[in-house]
């Protein structure tokens, strides 16, 4: 049964919004009316997010799929964990969450999920028929939780995987995103500089007809430049940019770039160890939950993002398929982890694989955070005194000719 997002006028006037699940949109219009509510808008769950994914994504090459914020999810599922373990059946732990859920958007997606629970589908039948993006991994380890009896357990785990490789992806997110920013908002000061305060002030040199310095004269140069050109070069850069990605949507090309970006200096490390630690995370969870071990391989290289990495994981799987150890096959196909090749040689011999797992994908976490935390203390004194320097010349080489013009007063 869909669910509806509504938002319909009160007896007295007002203006009240909520969600309510129908057969179809006629059918939510006679609930609303019957609960003395004059509908002004309805849509069903799901369907104006994914269109607005598509809209916004759509000049990208971006997915168009209704995503799902990572930590919004892990709460959910840590919700109906505690819920269900107090004895709560799962429609009334779905529909107590509804009732105290934080946000419109995570109201709208378990609304969703027990829509379809009414009709008589299973948990992981219902996530797998939601409108928003439910995790493939997810999916298959709920469903295996409910074949076993043990739903509030698997969420549980579940619950703090996606906290760990969401974490893993902040930590690689943080560590770029403050570099790029402060090079950006100097970038603009920069520009604002040469393009409005330079000029003014130089014109006051030119008149005076006399040499300036060196300096002056590079970033009057620099000035000009910017005034005549910085247009053409700002345009081509964005064309630049929607062209790159226009060249990305190819999944071959993409590939490559997924590649060349793995052996980027210090960057392409992180980038290795996040999907390692995901993938490890990921694959640990899903055998200790009872899932099979190629379909927890093939759902696991799913949860890879960099797209050169899944390739190497899908062919984990394969050789895995033909009779290959886990040891060998990531051995041939992995290079660069020779702590996860021997852990997981380890975990097969001492039958505990999936706890071998689990240890590598908090061995690759923590080395992550502590590789991004050098970096942040090294990077961020480095970009403050360049950028000062260049901030330092532009002064400098407006303020040298003022003090040769009192000089010679």
């Amino acid at each position: 049964m869909p669910a509806f997002d509504y938002a319909a006028y009160n007896r007295s006037g007002k203006l009240q919004s909520g969600v309510i699940a129908a057969d179809s949109e006629r059918h939510a219009r006679r609930l609303l009316k019957e609960q003395k509510l004059l509908p002004s808008t309805l849509s069903e769950v799901g369907r104006q997010t994914v269109d607005e994914k598509t809209d916004r994504w759509a000049l990208f090459g971006g997915r168009r799929e209704a995503r799902v914020d990572n930590f919004d999810l892990a709460l959910l599922l840590q919700q109906q964990a505690i819920l269900i373990q107090s004895g709560l059946p799962l429609e009334d732990a779905l529909k107590m969450t509804i009732e105290q859920a934080e946000t419109d958007g995570q109201r709208r997606m378990v609304q969703s999920w027990r829509s379809e629970i009414v009709e008589g589908r299973s948990f992981s039948e219902a996530l797998r028929r939601s409108p928003y993006q439910i995790p493939e991994s997810i999916v298959a380890g709920i469903g295996v939780g409910e074949e076993s009896g043990h739903l509030h357990e698997v969420l549980r785990r579940l619950a703090d995987d996606i906290e760990g490789s969401a974490e893993n992806r902040k930590t690689v997110a943080r560590a770029l995103i403050y570099p790029a920013t402060l090079m950006a908002t100097s970038l603009i000061v920069i520009s604002i500089m040469m393009i409005w305060v330079v000029p003014k002030i130089t014109a006051i040199f030119i008149s005076s007809k006399r040499e300036l310095p060196l300096m002056t004269r590079i970033v009057m140069g620099l000035s000009d430049f910017t005034q005549n050109y910085g247009i053409y070069l700002l345009s081509f850069a964005l064309l630049a940019f929607l062209a790159f990605k226009q060249l990305l949507r190819d999944a071959d090309r993409r590939r490559r770039w997924h590649q060349i970006l793995l052996k980027m200096p210090g960057v392409g490390r992180w980038m290795h160890m996040a999907n390692i630690a995901d993938w490890s995370r990921s694959l640990g969870v899903l055998l200790s939950n009872g899932v099979p071990a190629l379909a927890a391989l093939k759902i696991s290289s799913g949860v890879v993002e960099n797209l050169y990495l899944r390739a190497k994981m899908e062919a984990v799987t394969e050789a895995m398929r033909q009779g290959s150890t886990l040891q060998k096959a990531l051995g041939d196909n992995l290079s660069g982890s020779g702590f996860l090749v021997h852990m997981v040689g380890s975990g097969e011999a001492s039958s505990e694989l999936d706890k071998m797992l689990l240890r590598v994908s908090e061995y690759y976490s923590v080395r992550l955070k502590n590789a991004v935390d050098v970096f942040m203390k090294l990077i961020n004194p480095i970009l403050i005194v360049f950028m000062g320097m260049v901030i330092l010349s532009v002064v400098a080489a407006v303020m040298l000719p003022i003090m040769d013009m009192n000089n010679m007063i």
